[in-house]
């Protein structure tokens, strides 16, 4: 009977000093009108996620969310075509995003050719290509 409660003290003090670890909760909107994967890179390589979001477009976006370790991310989508759902290709004028995530955010992805109009809320990145005509991004 003495082990038992001895046991059960130290399973209990062992419990006390566990803190639960820390997530955040990352929103994916796919406004594209193709399936896309997702890759994140944390700052150390040990958070490395893969994440694939259902085709959806401008009026039914696709949307989910996910629970990650917080942390600062590379982020690079890949459009995934019928003729090539192995590989997928990336946005010729798109580049990895750094994604700083340590509280709830919300990333819409656009067409690959369609430059956000606006940057949203503070806790929402828009994502998708760069228009390079004038007078926006990367024209004269």
């Amino acid at each position: 009977m003495t082990r038992k409660l001895l046991l059960l003290a130290l399973l209990s003090i062992a419990l006390v000093g566990a803190r639960p670890i820390r997530m955040v909760q990352l929103t994916l909107v796919n406004k594209s009108g193709l399936e896309v994967h997702v890759r994140l890179t944390g700052s150390c390589n040990e958070n490395v996620y893969y994440l694939r979001l259902p085709a959806g477009d401008r009026l039914f976006p696709a949307e989910k969310t996910f629970t990650i370790a917080p942390d600062t991310y590379t982020m690079q989508p890949y459009y995934i075509e019928l003729w090539d759902p192995v590989y997928g290709y990336q946005c010729e004028g798109s580049k990895q995003q750094k994604l700083l995530l340590n509280h709830q955010t919300r990333v819409i992805i656009a067409e690959c050719d369609r430059t956000p109009p606006n940057g949203g809320e503070s806790s929402m990145l828009k994502f998708g290509g760069v228009n390079r005509r004038a007078g926006g991004p990367g024209g004269r």
